[in-house]
């Protein structure tokens, strides 16, 4: 199956094809994992939005007409659960964003360098978390899910203006929290003196 997940599989999967409904799942199910984690910060969230995701989406299987790409229609899910659970009760929780393990140093790079980058990407996400559900929903979808700001619009059910009005302001907002959290030395960097 190609990155895309074809409709002809999902008309399989609609007309009760156990195979089908596997592929539907296995070619889905980390970028949906990843856009849950990204939107819930907390894994044992994104795995309840995963799967209550699947469960409405196989619910809704048979009436699906074939429209644009199967996993904007997943993301559409997962963040208008994430979005139903926020205005129940908004998180109170410190943002804890969970960064992914260092990628090997390229032959370019110091140690320092890559610890630098890390301590600048660490800002960013927490940046990224601190943006309101909506605007941080359509921040990732446009960023780490390259969807277009159509797609957006169709996703979170709002207009193209809108989507592009949340990602200029969050560009900005972002970019002003990372630089204040970069300048407190706290943010991913050990203390002169701290003990290994």
């Amino acid at each position: 199956m190609s990155d895309a997940v074809a409709w002809v599989v999902v008309k399989r999967a609609a007309a009760g094809d156990p195979a089908a409904r596997r592929d539907l799942v296995n070619a889905t199910l980390d970028n949906l994992w990843s856009l849950a984690m990204r939107l819930t910060r907390r894994p044992e969230d994104a795995d309840d939005v995963v799967q209550e995701t699947y469960a409405r989406m196989f619910a809704a299987l048979s009436g699906l007409e074939p429209s644009g790409r199967f996993e904007g229609y997943l993301a559409r899910i997962a963040t208008n659960l994430v979005l139903e659970r926020w205005r129940r009760h908004r998180p109170s929780a410190p943002i804890a964003e969970t960064i992914a393990s260092p990628d090997a140093v390229e032959p370019w790079q110091t140690v320092a360098d890559q610890e630098e980058d890390q301590r600048r990407l660490a800002a960013i996400w927490a940046a990224v978390g601190q943006l309101e559900p909506q605007p941080r929903a359509a921040v990732l979808l446009f960023y780490a899910h390259g969807e277009s700001c159509e797609g957006i619009g169709q996703i979170l059910d709002v207009p193209v203006g809108t989507i592009k009005t949340w990602l200029h302001r969050a560009r900005n907002q972002v970019r002003q929290t990372a630089e204040s959290l970069l300048s407190e030395p706290a943010i991913g960097r050990p203390r002169t003196g701290d003990a290994s």
